[in-house]
């Protein structure tokens, strides 16, 4: 649809009013959680090491328990499963294959699944302290995502392309966003009341951070999934279509939407009203939680191989990209694997 050529990303990280660390133990969590996935044999191994897919996790989690960290980078390492399989199946496929998952997790096993197996270990681990209104949001929010990512295998096979606004419900659901913000009450020990998700002001802040962060993925994955045949699941290809823009002028207008939502997540928190002492106290950490997704997405995309490959210190030293197209796909393995 669009020739290959070079993009050059907009710089999100110097506009990114937040801090980033790392949770101090976070070697251990990552070595353990690798060896757990690992040991079910649903991946190549080269793919998820390249992935760093537990770092993202750790980046968003830097002050949470030992364990509340290693669970969040099992449930990464689930995610992980399931996007790498649902790129390959139809709409109805998918969702039988992530209703696998749903089940598992809310204490429905599938008799001699592997997958099934990947579902009751994580769900172990959530039941061991999860509050039940937090394990009760979670649980709703992976089935809406496992829908949401049905949605979207059944609109790739139909070569359908949303507009911005009705691509913006599914994408706030099949990133799995939501279910990651849903995990960050159980990793900080949080059970926050629903009057809290009813408030308008608190509701801009959650949206603002979910927003941020898919429209990051959206931003640095464009160039894999193109080489994949994938774009039409991607924010700059919807925002060429419906605005009639360049490749670099979607990425521009990318950029700008995720770093206006930044700074009104920074804006927003001064209005925000109070819920009581104890309640304010656990509100604030999970702002601060939200705040660590949107600068730990933007540390792991450049961090990890998942969206440069072996182009990656170059693409964050420089911020260009060689986009490639689809007819490129034999070459995007091998350009991941150099």
């Amino acid at each position: 649809m669009h020739p290959s050529g070079k993009l050059v990303l907009p710089d999100i990280l110097a506009a990114c009013p937040f801090k980033w660390s790392l949770h101090p133990d976070f070697e251990r969590a990552r070595d353990e959680s690798a060896a757990w996935i690992a040991g079910f044999k649903v991946l190549p191994e080269h793919r998820r090491v390249l992935f760093e897919t537990e770092l993202l996790a750790i980046l968003v989690n830097p002050l949470v328990g030992y364990e509340e960290l290693r669970t969040y980078c099992d449930y990464s390492n689930l995610l992980f499963v399931v996007d790498e399989y649902s790129d390959e199946l139809d709409g109805a496929e998918t969702q039988k294959f992530g209703d696998v998952f749903v089940k598992a997790l809310s204490g429905e096993p599938t008799p001699v699944s592997v997958f099934s197996k990947i579902g009751e270990d994580v769900r172990s681990r959530l039941i061991q302290t999860a509050k039940p209104k937090s394990m009760e949001r979670f649980l709703a929010r992976f089935a809406g995502y496992i829908n949401a990512v049905a949605k979207e295998s059944a609109l790739r096979c139909d070569n359908e392309v949303l507009n911005i606004e009705s691509y913006t419900r599914i994408r706030r659901e099949n990133s799995a966003v939501r279910t990651c913000f849903a995990l960050l009450e159980y990793s900080n020990g949080l059970e926050l009341p629903d009057e809290v998700f009813e408030n308008p002001v608190f509701m801009r802040l959650y949206w603002q951070g979910v927003d941020v962060v898919w429209l990051g993925n959206d931003l640095y994955s464009y160039s894999m999934e193109r080489a994949k045949g994938l774009e039409g699941n991607n924010m700059l290809t919807i925002a060429m279509k419906e605005k009639g823009l360049s490749m670099q002028e979607a990425a521009d207008y990318v950029g700008d939407e995720i770093t206006q939502r930044m700074n009104q997540f920074v804006a927003d928190q001064k209005e925000l009203p109070s819920f009581g002492e104890a309640v304010d106290k656990d509100v604030q950490k999970f702002i601060f939680s939200m705040s660590q997704w949107q600068v730990g997405n933007i540390i792991w995309s450049f961090q990890s191989s998942r969206y440069f490959g072996a182009e990656k210190d170059e693409v964050k030293k420089t911020l260009v990209v060689n986009v490639k197209s689809s007819r490129d796909d034999d070459d995007a393995e091998e350009i991941l694997l150099e």
